[in-house]
């Protein structure tokens, strides 16, 4: 018989006005298996493209019948997902419950001992992840990006079957999902896979092929760079404060001292330098920086 996603939802909690959040969790568990692979995404509440992936992911799986049992959480996060201003998700930082503290979605791992609503939702994935061997957390990055994947540096190879253009190897733990995984022994990888704000089926495909990829259902021919996250990722701040405009794409290999766009100040128009060489990794989204604002990320040679 063939098996199929079983669906439970889950309750997270209920605001003031009557609204409940809750997190749907699909399973799918072959009678036999042996290991458990953990798939999620929105964890950022900006961060959308994940979600419609994990959804056409499910279909893919179902096809396929693998032989591992594997937990699915396309929308992570219904707080973040349902944090907007004037129409514009807003997510990253949780502004929806917590306006004060503003806490990154991603950076509260530690709160899980606590009783408020960030440490009931982020112990709720804690646990619901715990028995996974091998975890997977979608993300996206800024407003335009190479896709890349942030990854232990004992999991390089790993890492490489995702397909991925880009690999940052990091080694000190910080507080983020996967990194947490990983401090309880699990393989974990954090996957930035376009920019934030958008989906297009250009994206969910390209994405697809990544997942498909690591399963192998599918092969990438594109070759794989590794990166030293603390010698290689290097931000790019504004030197003036000013109306941004970029002539150039993430993506693009950058010369030091190449003109990259231009900063409209109150004075004058000044010419954006390249910094240093190297990999244009990600633009930030923002269109009006302030002196010494990050405006994007550069991968340097180490």
């Amino acid at each position: 018989m063939k098996t199929t996603f079983a669906k439970e939802t889950h309750e997270l909690h209920q605001t003031a006005s009557g609204a409940i959040y809750t997190v749907d969790v699909w399973t799918y568990e072959p009678s036999t298996y042996s290991q458990t692979i953990y798939l999620q995404a929105g964890l950022h509440g900006i961060e959308i493209t994940g979600i419609p992936v994990l959804f056409e992911m499910m279909r893919i799986i179902e096809e396929y019948q693998p032989t591992h049992k594997i937990i699915v959480v396309p929308c992570s996060n219904p707080m973040g997902l349902d944090s907007q201003i004037m129409g514009v998700q807003t997510g990253y930082n949780n502004i929806h419950t917590n306006q004060q503290n503003c806490y990154n979605w991603n950076r509260i791992s530690h709160l899980s001992h606590t009783p408020s609503i960030e440490g009931n939702w982020i112990r709720f994935l804690l646990e619901l992840s715990q028995t996974s061997e091998i975890i997977v957390d979608l993300h996206t990055a800024g407003m335009e990006a190479s896709p890349h994947i942030y990854s232990h540096q004992s999991q390089i190879e790993e890492a490489k079957q995702f397909g991925i253009p880009n690999i940052i190897a990091w080694k000190e733990v910080s507080t983020s999902f996967s990194d947490t995984c990983y401090a309880r022994g699990q393989r974990a990888f954090t996957l930035e896979l376009s920019q934030s704000r958008q989906v297009t089926p250009r994206l969910i495909e390209r994405s697809l092929n990544y997942l498909k990829n690591y399963f192998g259902w599918h092969t990438l021919k594109a070759e794989t760079r590794v990166w030293n996250q603390h010698n290689a990722l290097v931000r790019w701040l504004a030197p003036a404060g000013g109306i941004l405009s970029w002539s150039v794409k993430a993506g693009e290999y950058l010369q030091q001292g190449e003109v990259a766009g231009k900063l409209y100040t109150k004075q004058s128009i000044l010419p954006l330098i390249v910094p240093q060489s190297g990999l244009f990794l990600l633009k930030n989204p923002i269109h009006a920086p302030h002196q010494h604002q990050e405006i994007g990320k550069l991968l340097i040679e180490s």
